[in-house]
């Protein structure tokens, strides 16, 4: 079972590599890095998959595509540990994953970071979301080399974030105000 599971996460790696390729390079996975069958690895060490979710994600795509709790953890931990080989700072990071995981599978579930992924989100999609999108796509790449970028400005200059971030809370907090949806 541990095989199977470790061949998902490297072909969903594979996946995140392709997308992400003018970001930079993320290498190769390491599956002991996040793929395990040992719950209290789980508990210590975040972002780690417990085989089980690799395999009901996999068994779940042909009927729901990537829109599943499972697939949202999946590609949170493997583009969390992603942008960490991009350089990005852990928390940087971790919004990173949420954003990536938030924009393939539709699921906003990383807590402590909405605030970003809603801005990774609205860079990913101007105009409307399309969440199956192809990994391989030169406008997927383009949309997250534009993401990359503004995460790595937010890490050269923390003023920028802070602004940025105020302004998205801002403009949800209006049209909350108003009524309508962010």
């Amino acid at each position: 079972m541990k095989e199977k599971a470790i061949k998902i996460a490297i072909r969903e790696w594979d996946n995140i590599k392709c997308s992400l390729e003018r970001c930079g390079d993320i290498g190769e996975l390491a599956p002991e890095d996040v793929v395990t069958d040992d719950p209290i690895l789980v508990l210590t060490k975040k972002f780690l998959l417990f085989t089980s979710s690799l395999i009901e994600m996999d068994k779940k795509l042909l009927k729901y595509r990537y829109r599943i709790p499972e697939a949202s953890d999946v590609f949170a931990a493997l583009a969390i540990k992603s942008a960490e080989r991009l350089e990005l700072a852990r928390g940087l990071a971790l919004a990173f994953g949420g954003g990536y995981s938030y924009v393939r599978t539709g699921l906003l579930r990383l807590q402590g970071t909405e605030l970003q992924q809603t801005t990774f989100f609205k860079i990913f999609f101007p105009q409307g979301a399309d969440f199956n999108w192809d990994f391989n796509s030169s406008l997927v790449k383009t949309k997250f080399k534009a993401v990359f970028d503004k995460f790595m400005r937010w890490q050269n200059n923390p003023q920028l974030y802070a602004v940025d971030m105020c302004m998205t809370n801002a403009n949800t907090l209006n049209l909350e105000l108003n009524g309508e949806k962010g």
